[in-house]
């Protein structure tokens, strides 16, 4: 059963628990709207289900929701920015402005975010780096607590989820998107399938006897989640597991100095400055035709590009209203009335 929700209110609830739990204005704004408009494009697992996990954050200490990011150093077309374990979003938005900013200057920019938490929706950076005319492409170690990921042929979690993300200026204003966690199925899908009560595609998930299992419910009962693409998708995590994760000053999973966070890589490649004499956005356009015109396989109905589903389903639910799984509902209502936020709950309901 799902209870459908319409944004902005749903915006305004969201943004006022922030609030109550210490959040500056603005920054429990930029929160709200980055999670609801991640709902809004049909990514439920990195939406408002994430309010009550940062709520639990920040009476645990793990997130400072007053903390600002900061430059902590600086190094020809490179940056180390510092997010102070304030709220992910906070600090990666200043991440990819100043990667873009660096990248218009220098052809290239490439800052790292440490000290971060949950970053959300990697895709939202990379695209606001595209919306700038340069090429945006991010890594994150997605090692929140501890690994989720087994390498390829074993049986123990050892990588976070650790997502990649690419994101092209292309002619119509808007961008050509790539967001994936190089994990089979996000952590979060799993929660969000678990907090449904559906079953899981199969070959994403081992039971804790190294069993293949659909089940989301035994998540947290020593399951592990399968890398993408079997060994292909494997190494890639590694590689997640070590660029963004040592560039932003953290340690891996397996140091016994590990800590906590989304240590996240973004970087700015700006197209004229690698060859001023073509139309970049012209042919990506025309490639994204190309595509467009490819006869669909049987059971398809169009060859969809990167970001078309997102589109689809932001064009719907800003019609519509968003569609939140009852228990995600029931959490932000039970937040609401712990915070005596009274206001935003009548509107909605």
């Amino acid at each position: 059963m799902t209870q459908i929700i319409r944004a902005e209110p749903l915006e305004s609830l969201c943004r006022e628990i922030f609030i109550a739990k210490g959040a500056p204005v603005d920054i429990a704004a930029i929160v709200a709207e980055s999670l609801v408009t991640t709902n809004l494009f049909g990514h439920d697992s990195h939406g408002v289900l994430r309010v009550k996990q940062y709520v639990t954050m920040i009476r645990d200490g793990m997130i400072q929701p007053d903390q600002r990011p900061r430059i902590h150093k600086r190094f020809g077309a490179t940056a180390m920015v510092t997010g102070g374990y304030g709220f992910g979003q906070i600090g990666a938005r200043y991440a990819a402005e100043l990667a873009a900013e660096i990248g218009a200057e220098h052809g290239i920019g490439a800052v790292s975010l440490g000290q971060s938490t949950h970053v959300g929706r990697l895709g939202e950076y990379t695209a606001m780096i595209a919306a700038k005319g340069l090429i945006g492409i991010g890594f994150t170690s997605g090692s929140m607590y501890s690994g989720w990921v087994t390498p390829y042929g074993g049986r123990e979690r050892t990588f976070g989820t650790n997502p990649m993300s690419f994101a092209v200026p292309s002619g119509d204003g808007g961008s050509l998107l790539l967001d994936f966690a190089t994990s089979g199925v996000a952590h979060g899908k799993i929660v969000l399938a678990r907090t449904k009560g559906a079953p899981l595609p199969i070959g994403m998930m081992l039971d804790k006897e190294g069993r293949p299992t659909t089940d989301a419910g035994i998540l947290d009962d020593g399951a592990v989640l399968l890398a993408m693409g079997l060994h292909k998708g494997s190494g890639l995590s590694l590689m997640m597991e070590i660029i963004p994760t040592l560039l932003a000053g953290h340690r891996p999973i397996s140091s016994p100095e590990f800590h906590f966070g989304n240590p996240t890589l973004l970087i700015a490649l700006a197209p004229a400055a690698f060859d001023e004499e073509t139309d970049f956005t012209e042919h990506v356009d025309s490639l994204k035709r190309r595509v467009k015109a490819v006869t669909p396989a049987d059971g398809f109905a169009e060859v969809l590009l990167p970001g078309e589903p997102e589109a689809q389903s932001y064009a719907e639910r800003v019609k519509s209203g968003i569609p939140l799984p009852k228990e995600v509902w029931a959490d932000l209502c039970a937040l609401a009335a712990n915070l005596t936020i009274s206001s935003p709950i009548q509107a909605l309901t």
